[in-house]
């Protein structure tokens, strides 16, 4: 059976190599003054790090977080079309194909290192090495759970806020703007007391454009 630490040696260096990656990409945004988040770069260094040097209790974490990206990552793709419309897609893809190809490979590459890595850490002797150190070996069901319960409630939240008349007050704001040769997209609603702000998108097969909108209730 193979030493359960060359597999943590191997997964460690792919995710400091991701991590380095994505660190670069949110430098990239940053002097591009693009918007960018994501919950790897120095936190993938790190949990690499330590699994790099055989960390046991490292394995945990990363198991947790491999099953909580893919439920993520799936809920994602089946909510896609309820929170962005394919008109507001396909312009994007036919206006900066680039760009998209580039975020279409990282989302694979990273969705491709969660199986991978939830895989190794569910392997024999990993599993073997978790049980004779007293660790838990069960599938991490609460990741699963957290991931599919966050789904939902971002999908009901966002389906609230299309529905909603402060969703329908951002849209309008945003059209008197543009006018009527665009079509609109809620991209994120923010609620302080009575002041709310937004971004709607408004896209054609020309252009998108991100339109700020602010009002008092």
């Amino acid at each position: 059976m193979m030493d359960y630490r060359v597999i943590l040696r191997r997964v460690g260096l792919a995710w400091i190599g991701f991590g380095l990656l994505d660190i670069g990409l949110m430098i990239y945004c940053l002097m591009q003054r693009q918007n960018y988040s994501s919950s790897f770069n120095l936190f993938a260094v790190i949990l690499g790090l330590f699994l790099y040097r055989g960390s046991l209790g490292a394995t945990t974490l990363v198991t947790w977080f491999s099953a909580f990206m893919l439920m993520l990552f799936a809920g994602g793709l089946l909510l896609a079309p309820l929170l962005q419309p394919v008109g507001l897609l396909v312009s994007l893809i036919r206006l900066h194909p680039g760009q998209c190809l580039l975020l279409g490979v990282y989302y694979a590459t990273m969705v491709g290192l969660m199986i991978w890595t939830y895989r190794q850490m569910r392997s024999m002797p990993v599993l073997e090495a978790r049980r004779e150190s007293g660790r838990r070996t069960g599938r991490p069901q609460s990741a699963f759970l957290a991931g599919f319960l966050l789904v939902v409630l971002v999908g009901v939240l966002f389906n609230v806020l299309l529905k909603g008349s402060a969703g329908t007050k951002a849209v309008e704001l945003a059209r008197q703007k543009l006018g009527p040769d665009y079509q609109y997209a809620i991209q994120s609603i923010r609620v302080s007391g009575k002041a709310h702000s937004g971004v709607v998108a408004a896209y054609n097969a020309q252009e998108v454009k991100y339109v700020p909108v602010f009002w008092n209730e």
